[in-house]
């Protein structure tokens, strides 16, 4: 039986995944694994909260077996890992889908979509990516190196890395599919459209389409850096995603913490008793957070359960010496 199910469960961890546990998109470190073991085996049910849908969660981390459950595509579904099984799904449907799709395109958006169990990309959005100006690797630039001009060869070096992941996510993972225009996909899908994703050619196109579809009202609009945007449908956020697990395996809300850096985990800080922001975080995710861990790159969620673990022990040494202590006064 999972932990995850087990009596003596003492609460549930959400991480996101890329800035948070994951840094240059791939690479977890010794540090972390080891500190997401040490809480694993302490009790806790350990949870993915991320926007990415199951088909693209890390694989690092998944190896490990350390994780218990996945909330994925900004809430959209969540799934036991151990078996794959579906324990809630949110989708838009295709009609909403296919409007989303139709605001978007009157700003010259790219899109990507995630659909049942498979990820769609346009070729547009291409030149986004390996220009670095968006998601995580944009939010990761901007926190941690700040507004300076990298030197030529480093930019090279990270354009021709970018490249070769994305060709390789594409060529090793049968879910992800490179495709000409995602209103295709959309038309010929069921209503089974978890989450949207969209990116712009620059700030003012993005924000314009942020309007439009917040007034549309039945969206969930989250700003991820300065041109892109993720779209689910209203009432779906990592937030309900995280509120829907925790009903599943009956912990309360006070004993969960969730971990997260971008503007999609900003729902997380409703949903749970503690939300951590990292020390790469947007400013936005830092004020709204309870308190604010090390960055990614000093193995911020690594230092946080290393202390949280040392402080339950504390306590728990505490708790036994004054029930030695009774026992004592009592005879």
């Amino acid at each position: 039986m999972s932990k995850a199910r087990h009596s003596r469960g003492v609460g549930l961890l959400l991480f996101d995944l890329d800035d948070t546990i994951v840094q240059s998109g791939t690479y977890v470190s010794p540090r972390v694994i080891a500190a997401l073991n040490a809480a694993h085996d302490a009790g806790f049910v350990l949870a993915i909260a991320s926007g990415r849908p199951r088909c693209m969660l890390d694989a690092t981390i998944l190896r490990t077996g350390v994780m218990d459950y996945c909330v994925c595509a900004n809430g959209a579904t969540v799934h036991r890992l151990d078996d794959g099984s579906l324990v809630a799904a949110r989708p838009m449907s295709r009609e909403e889908a296919l409007d989303c799709h139709a605001t978007g395109s009157r700003f010259e958006a790219s899109w990507n979509a995630f659909v049942e169990e498979d990820a769609y990309f346009e070729l547009k959005g291409m030149s986004y990516l390996f220009t670095g100006r968006t998601g995580a690797l944009a939010r990761g630039r901007r926190n941690e190196r700040g507004a300076r001009k990298r030197p030529l060869v480093v930019r090279v070096l990270s354009f021709a890395q970018r490249g070769l992941r994305y060709v390789w996510r594409m060529v090793s993972n049968r879910s992800q599919h490179q495709v000409r225009s995602v209103r295709r996909i959309l038309e010929g899908a069921s209503d089974g459209v978890h989450k949207m994703g969209c990116v712009f050619p620059n700030a003012v196109s993005c924000e314009d389409c942020e309007r439009a579809l917040r007034s549309d009202g039945r969206f969930e609009v989250a700003r991820m850096g300065a041109v892109e945007l993720e779209i689910t449908a209203r009432g779906t956020t990592k937030g309900t995603g995280a509120k829907l697990l925790l009903d599943h395996l009956g912990i309360d809300a006070k004993d969960s913490v969730a971990f997260g850096d971008g503007g999609n985990d900003l729902p997380l800080a409703d949903a749970v008793g503690r939300f951590v922001a990292m020390g790469n975080a947007e400013e936005s995710v830092k004020q709204a957070a309870d308190e604010v861990c090390a960055s990614v790159s000093e193995d911020g969620v690594a230092q946080w359960i290393e202390c949280m673990l040392e402080q339950r022990h504390m306590v728990g040494d505490d708790a036994s010496r004054r029930a030695d202590n009774e026992t004592k006064v009592g005879a």
